[in-house]
């Protein structure tokens, strides 16, 4: 019986170390040695770079983005699919290609860092003439990541004696393309002709929902499983195939939660400055489904090995929550791989909480437990069942990596991939099973604020006041119920401690009708919910302060001590971004009220009431 050809070919996309597809360079030598179509990974800023360079005012592209973003990808996808280049040219003498769009010269440097010193001191000069536009006919398509980028015109103009005018152009061009990746901006202010495009920026749900369809829908599932007898087996199903309808959203309420909650895992690591590249997506989609914990040096079945698990109904090994984990990889390759990595601080398997425990040990609630089961009864009751009954009569004997507390473990991560967000959270959020408690409230407060707040008071309003009293706890050290207004409260002689009870600063309003307010605001850049002090004057546009960039770990630490945990016990890190948030609001009030500067500040004494609302007295100078 023939092995389906599709399983070896997406094997080389895995998170083996012999993997030899992960460069955009090898796919097409995987796609031929076993003749199945390529998987097609999205393209996200195809679309710009067609508009950039083909456009009726024509300029340069630079694409930046970490190893694995899809740089060369994107660069093969518009030689050869917009440009009409020569496929027998690709990839290029030493890096470079050559052809040209509507007449005009365009100079593809595929990758930046691969090009030998003087091949660079080559092109400095033709890429800074387009960039300045010197040189309205040459076009460019250069890519780089970002220290790559700027070292490029760095060394140039080091090279250069230090009046000389190169040197000048050559700063220009340094300062400019720092500005603007300081700034998250895809085009220049003025001063260049070229379009900045970070693909760092572009991995969403979206990408992710597009590199599995493409290897979930693909035609040789059909046709290479067809004569397999585990591909239709109810009793011993192929784990392979078991795997991706779990993925598919298969069984009888046809649910998506387990792509869904990966979306929404990679939305939240992303938040967190924890960049995942498409390449990495891929060896995470891989991974799911052919992973395998049997030999960890060898982390991927093949279609003889899956067929071995199905007859033996050896499960427990092929189990695709701890292979999203990455946990059938051994340690030191794992914690290499950007996105187990970043996975692996979310801690899931090793968080809990009773109710969640209540669940798993004694199926409580009974119509979520049932709910759960119907969506996957192989990884769950079937590894399960009878673990759970010896260990309650008492019976197990098992230990280690076989004992009851790594099943545990292992259903704890089924149910955080396989349970629906209950509405508000709370104790039974799959959520709970992760160190982010809170994470189900930030996405909704994120997509909330991404609409309108003013549309969506019931979701942003609630969560708003939340932060407000984690913040009021976080800078006065006192367990305060106050939620309507933030008091920017500070130490006097001191820089650090337990809190501040003192301020010069009126209490700063959530009302919109108050001269100064706190508002929550999503950041169009980097997708991130903020707050922010707001200014409102009757003659003049309203200003704000630097804001809280409410990072999903900031955003945690606020609830969590909202709820009651101890500043400084959870986060010394978060608990010193409030101060300092505090420190910059008080001096942006400061400077924007006028004040005679014979007139003193007043200095307020703040305690807390019985009612837990925060009350000041003026202890004068």
């Amino acid at each position: 019986m023939r092995d389906n050809p599709l399983v070896a070919f997406l094997a080389s996309y895995g998170p083996s170390a012999a993997s030899d597809s992960l460069a955009d360079e090898h796919v097409q030598a995987a796609v031929d040695r076993h003749g199945v179509r390529a998987i097609q990974a999205p393209a996200p800023k195809l679309a710009a770079m067609i508009e950039a360079l083909l456009g009726d005012d024509p300029c340069s592209v630079i694409l930046t983005g970490t190893a694995g973003d899809g740089k060369t990808y994107h660069i093969r996808s518009f030689y050869l699919g917009v440009a009409g280049g020569d496929a027998k040219l690709w990839p290029g003498k030493e890096g470079v290609l050559r052809t040209s769009l509507r007449g005009r010269p365009l100079r593809i440097i595929r990758d930046l860092s691969q090009l030998t010193d003087s091949a660079k001191a080559d092109e400095i000069e033709g890429v800074t003439r387009s960039l300045l536009g010197e040189d309205r006919e040459t076009l460019y398509l250069v890519a780089a990541n970002d220290g790559q980028l700027l070292k490029f015109w760095r060394d140039a103009s080091d090279r250069e004696d230090l009046n000389s005018a190169r040197r000048s152009r050559y700063e220009a061009v340094l300062r400019a393309l720092t500005d603007m990746l300081r700034r998250d901006q895809e085009v220049p202010e003025g001063g260049l002709s070229v379009r900045l495009l970070n693909l760092s920026r572009t991995v969403t749900g979206e990408t992710l929902d597009a590199v599995l369809d493409s290897i979930l829908t693909h035609e040789a599932w059909e046709s290479g499983c067809a004569h397999c007898p585990q591909a239709t087996s109810a009793a011993n199903p192929c784990p392979i195939r078991l795997n991706r309808a779990l993925l598919m959203g298969f069984g009888p309420d046809g649910s998506d939660v387990f792509r869904r909650r990966l979306k929404e895992v990679i939305r939240i690591a992303a938040l967190n400055d924890q960049h995942i590249p498409i390449r990495q997506i891929l060896i995470l989609a891989v991974n799911i489904l052919l992973g395998d914990s049997k030999r960890r040096d060898r982390p991927l079945l093949s279609c003889t090995e899956a067929q071995k698990r199905a007859r033996d109904h050896d499960y427990a090994r092929t189990n695709p929550f701890g292979n999203a984990l990455g946990l059938n990889v051994r340690a030191e390759r794992r914690r290499a791989l950007t996105v187990f990595s970043a996975l692996e601080t979310f801690g899931v398997g090793s968080e809990t909480n009773t109710a969640l425990e209540n669940l798993l040990m004694d199926g409580t609630p009974p119509g979520v437990a049932k709910a759960i089961e119907a969506r996957d009864p192989v990884y769950g009751g079937g590894l399960f069942r009878q673990r759970l009954k010896n260990y309650k009569e008492g019976t197990d004997t098992s230990s280690g990596t076989s004992g009851f507390q790594s099943a545990l473990e292992a259903q704890r991560r089924r149910l955080f991939f396989l349970m629906d967000e209950p509405h508000g959270g709370g104790p039974i959020s799959p959520w709970r099973l992760t160190i982010y408690h809170h994470a189900g409230e930030y996405l909704t407060f994120a997509e909330a604020l991404s609409t309108s707040p003013l549309k969506n008071p019931t979701l942003v309003e609630p969560i708003t006041a939340k932060l407000v009293k984690g913040i009021n706890r976080t800078l006065t050290g006192m367990m305060v119920e106050d939620t309507q207004r933030v008091w920017l409260a500070r130490s006097i002689g001191r820089s650090d401690g337990a809190g501040g009870r003192f301020t010069s600063i009126d209490p700063v309003a959530r009302r919109a009708a108050s001269p100064q307010r706190l508002v929550a605001v999503l950041d169009p850049a980097t997708g991130r919910p903020r707050l922010q002090v707001v200014l409102r004057s009757p003659r003049q546009p309203d200003v704000a302060s630097a804001p809280l960039e409410l990072r999903p770990l900031l955003f945690e630490y606020l609830m969590r001590v909202a709820d009651g945990s101890l500043p400084s016990s959870f986060s010394r890190q978060c608990q010193q971004e409030v101060r300092h948030f505090a420190l910059a609001a008080s001096s942006f009030i400061q400077n924007h009220f006028t004040r005679d500067e014979s007139e003193a500040l007043p200095i307020l004494i703040l305690s807390v009431g019985r009612d837990g609302v925060i009350q000041s007295r003026d202890i004068g100078v």
